[in-house]
């Protein structure tokens, strides 16, 4: 069956990671994406290319075929007139227009929602950026790790007290941006059915990462004190920590109750004593005398091996997950259960595979995933769609509006 957003046209003018994941999204739900690239080398997120584990002859852009399968590519220059001209034309067809340039490039564009909605009121706009549409620094450039890991508090929130903040790994705010971004879009499009008008969506990295730490913020607002990092042999709740096993992998506690699995998790570690020991016996005596107790949780859970410990914790109920190396991640049985790793295909062959997004729908479509487009790929079919005859594509071409 088609996806819930077959017949819908997307017309993307975005780079690097968060717009293009919220496209992509749009993409694997069934809309239609065209994706329009500079001709002079189109998306720079094309550069950083890895050797296929297939071929080590054959190098692929691993986050570019992530965040632009099932899109076409249209090479044009959107600074010529011409080429400004051709893509007004795809907007006018469009129901969703997506970007993540910043705000002073689109004006400079003409690519505003002001400009675009007059060609088309239907219109759904969804502009997505650094640091957000009002205030001091809505045009301040930022990636994901310094507009949202850091600006936000999340960075210094899971640091350990005393070491240095930790990194992150690329692209996690930009997806989590780009999935909230295509859910906006979704509404804003149900928004159209009922008037008829199209409307302006917008996010930043800056916003999403604040959803993100928005528990640890409220608790700061409604008490006046927020929330600071937590070092793991002072956590107020032991049950709620990670552990180091025999074989030096660590797993992760998850407890948040505690009261209500402590007689099941001293039962676990083979620690019954604990259930009547004054020092441990309810929560405020676990809180008051937390590192003793974490001390001795490490103790006992140095003892085995993660393998060992593992169907001791399920059979006794407890709330806990291994902490897993991306390695182990890709031969996870789970994630392979629920469609995580998908293929895309080329020429009716697995070209790679990669991660799939992460809503399903009963009524979605089997199809195998394209593979994301090479530069230009589409450029003559989207033309020739627009009416463009064979002659005008040679001349636009040699005059440089298409790559």
């Amino acid at each position: 069956m088609p996806g819930p957003l077959s017949g819908i046209r997307v017309v993307e003018v975005a780079m690097w990671v968060a717009g293009p994941s919220a496209a992509v999204v749009l993409a694997d739900w069934g809309a239609e994406v065209i994706k329009l690239e500079n001709p002079k080398g189109g998306d720079p997120y094309r550069g950083l290319r890895i050797h296929s584990v297939g071929s080590k002859n054959q190098e692929i852009s691993a986050g570019y075929e992530l965040d632009n399968r099932n899109k076409r590519s249209v090479a044009v220059d959107l600074k010529h007139p011409q080429g400004y001209e051709f893509a007004l034309r795809l907007i006018e067809r469009a129901d969703v227009f997506i970007t993540n340039l910043r705000l002073d490039a689109l004006e400079q564009m003409k690519l505003t929602y002001a400009a675009l909605s007059q060609r088309n009121p239907r219109l759904v706009y969804a502009s997505l950026n650094a640091y957000g549409h009002f205030g001091p620094d809505r045009l301040r450039p930022g990636f994901d790790y310094a507009a949202g890991w850091a600006r936000s508090g999340l960075m210094a929130s899971v640091a350990e007290p005393g070491f240095p903040p930790p990194a992150q790994r690329p692209g996690m705010i930009d997806h989590a941006a780009g999935l909230g971004l295509a859910g906006a879009i979704c509404a804003a499009l149900l928004g159209r059915e009922r008037s008829g008008k199209g409307c302006e969506v917008n996010l930043s990295l800056f916003s999403m990462a604040l959803w993100m730490n928005a528990t640890d913020l409220t608790i700061g607002l409604i008490s006046g004190e927020a929330p600071g990092p937590e070092s793991r042999s002072d956590r107020p709740n032991p049950l709620w920590n990670s552990y180091q096993c025999k074989d030096g992998r660590w797993i992760y506690f998850v407890m948040i109750q505690d009261s209500r699995h402590w007689q099941d998790f001293c039962a676990a570690l083979g620690q019954p004593q604990w259930v009547e020991d004054p020092r441990f016996r309810d929560s405020r005596a676990r809180h008051n005398h937390r590192r003793e107790l974490i001390r001795a949780i490490e103790e006992v859970i140095a003892t085995r091996t993660r393998d060992e410990w593992a169907p001791i914790f399920d059979r006794h109920g407890l709330f806990w997950a291994p902490v897993q190396s991306n390695a182990e991640v890709l031969a996870d049985p789970q994630a392979n259960a629920i469609g995580t790793f998908v293929p895309v295909i080329e020429d009716n062959a697995t070209r790679c595979r990669v991660v799939n997004s992460p809503v399903r729908f009963s009524s979605g479509s089997n199809e195998p995933y394209r593979a994301a487009p090479h530069l230009g790929q589409h450029t003559e079919e989207v033309a020739l769609e627009l009416g463009l005859t064979w002659k005008d594509i040679a001349r636009l071409k040699e005059e440089g509006v298409f790559g």
